[in-house]
């Protein structure tokens, strides 16, 4: 599964192309499509060289469909409202990603190795439903389309340094993000000594809370430039570390409740970033090439999951403290670099969503 993953990292920069030139809508339902079909063939696996095709169709659809539903969002979202989009796609996602682990769960305690099958096959239906909703629920968007004789190609995404400045500064976020999966279950059980289910009462905490309370914060922070949400997003993250740091001398008889404060103070953050980094980077394209931006853009969630597994444990291995020390400084420069870079972004980026409703100028930046 990991070499059908890897071979998917080309994937994104195509997936960017194929948006700029038919639409984020068809890609979206070709992606849907390929998972689809990835789990089908699930149910036909006997070997593990048989694994790897099966496991490239859905690795791969998952690769094209994360680079091109924010451009399909953008696409179909009126002025005003792309913050809103993003912050519903994050909720329902944690809803699916609850509702997805707790009836797999029940369909494999109840049927043993029947169960798994039963899971595969309602995967490959739901990725075929998600298609035809898709198809013929969701409007073919008017946008402006990319040169199609390949003008205007990623060498345009290179040369926006900005661009590119908002992109890493997002991976230093994405890094603090992806850290409450990679890291706390480590650091609880192996250095803090809790039991072993406190890390997933931690990340169920963190689930109901983002698909309970995303639209809310959305609509709190809405009104406030974008650029600014994210540096207080990274000041809340740098907290969060701090926090889990001090864990180390906090009792044992209070380390459970102190952890799910704890978990608040990230997904509190969480809840900022996740709709407004997509959006600002949403609203930082040129909307002829947006699919090659977004596209972009997904590398630095990339680049995150990609590093936290080898930084986290060589971080850890020199002092217990070290990795929160260190994903704290990187929150912190991540939203100082993102105030900075808020006058540098196109007009109107940085503006608050409320903003873009109030003020035709900004709607036609």
């Amino acid at each position: 599964m990991s070499v059908a993953t890897a071979a998917t990292l080309p994937v994104a920069p195509l997936t960017g192309t194929l948006v700029d030139r038919f639409g984020a809508r068809r890609v979206v339902i070709l992606a849907q499509l390929s998972q689809g079909a990835g789990f089908v063939a699930y149910l036909f696996v006997g070997s593990t060289p048989a694994l790897v095709p099966s496991a490239l169709l859905v690795a791969v659809g998952q690769r094209m469909f994360w680079s091109a539903l924010f451009t399909l969002l953008a696409e179909i979202s009126a002025p005003g409202e792309l913050d809103r989009w993003y912050g519903l796609a994050g909720a329902t996602q944690n809803a699916g990603f609850g509702a997805g682990g707790l009836l797999s769960g029940l369909a494999v305690a109840a049927g043993g190795p029947a169960g798994y099958y039963l899971v595969v096959a309602a995967n490959a239906a739901s990725f075929v439903l998600a298609a035809g909703l898709i198809l013929f629920r969701v409007p073919h968007p008017e946008r402006a389309t990319a040169d199609r004789e390949g003008k205007g190609a990623y060498s345009a995404v290179l040369r926006d340094r900005p661009f590119l400045a908002l992109t890493a500064s997002n991976a230093a976020f994405a890094l603090c993000n992806v850290m409450l999966v990679v890291g706390v279950p480590v650091f609880a059980v192996e250095i803090l000594g809790t039991p072993a289910w406190v890390p997933g009462v931690l990340l169920a905490s963190n689930t109901a809370l983002v698909a309970g309370t995303q639209t809310i914060v959305v609509r709190i922070v809405e009104p406030h430039r974008r650029t600014r949400a994210l540096g207080l997003a990274g000041l809340l993250w740098c907290g969060w570390c701090i926090g889990t740091a001090l864990a180390l001398s906090v009792p044992a008889s209070l380390l459970v409740p102190y952890l799910l404060l704890t978990t608040v103070v990230f997904t509190l953050a969480e809840l900022i970033h996740a709709p407004t980094s997509n959006a600002l980077a949403a609203a930082a394209s040129p909307e002829a090439l947006r699919g090659r931006y977004l596209a972009t853009f997904q590398f630095s969630w990339a680049t995150a999951s990609f590093v936290a597994p080898g930084l986290f444990t060589l971080l850890l291995s020199v002092g217990p403290a070290l990795p929160w020390a260190t994903v704290a400084f990187l929150a912190l420069g991540a939203g100082s670099w993102l105030l900075w870079l808020e006058g540098r972004l196109p007009p109107g980026a940085a503006r608050g969503a409320s903003e873009d409703v109030l003020s035709p100028a900004v709607r036609s930046d």
